[in-house]
């Protein structure tokens, strides 16, 4: 079976998730399933402003129920929730691969995070591990693109700047985030 995995700290989770999710089915091939992959723990500190690990797991139960359909199957891996795992997505992998040996697994990643990939622990074993598919942001390029990652890219595609951090920053500044949220 083919999974990607969607990793990050959903906090919160958005509309630009939901779109990314929906669009992965159209430019990912052979894409079996599209598992969301919530940290438990950030690999990169989020402050005050890092929601509650029950609050997010939660969000994203929603934003699963809001995008998984037959065609687009989407499930939730609590794996990280479930050993308290730290937010480094070596540990994720390595532990997906052996409780799923038969399954082939790829990462999707916003082109937001290319610019830091770098500091990923073990980004060079990563990118051996499994293929990286890379969503555009907007105002974010591609690249740097390593070798082993796909940027995901059609005429057709919708590109977006919501951002969590977006959202947070709104609810901070007590704007309406309705539109933005799932």
């Amino acid at each position: 079976m083919n999974i990607t995995l969607f990793g990050g700290s959903f906090n919160p989770p958005h509309l630009g998730h939901k779109i990314i999710i929906s669009q992965a089915f159209e430019l990912i091939e052979n894409l079996d399933e599209l598992w969301l992959l919530p940290d438990y723990q950030h690999a990169f500190a989020k402050g005050k402003f890092f929601a509650p690990a029950k609050t997010r797991l939660k969000l994203v139960k929603k934003l699963m129920k809001a995008t998984d359909s037959p065609t687009t199957p989407v499930r939730v891996e609590t794996c990280c929730f479930d050993q308290k795992m730290p937010g480094n997505t070596i540990f994720h992998i390595t532990y997906l691969r052996k409780k799923y040996p038969h399954h082939q697994f790829s990462f999707l990643m916003g082109s937001d995070n290319l610019t830091t990939f770098d500091r990923w622990p073990k980004y060079k074993i990563l990118l051996k591990l499994m293929k990286f598919y890379i969503y555009p942001r907007s105002g974010h390029p591609l690249k740097p693109l390593y070798k082993n990652m796909t940027p995901l890219e059609h005429p057709l595609q919708v590109i977006t700047n919501i951002s969590s951090t977006m959202v947070r920053n709104r609810l901070e500044q007590k704007l309406p985030t309705k539109l933005l949220t799932v």
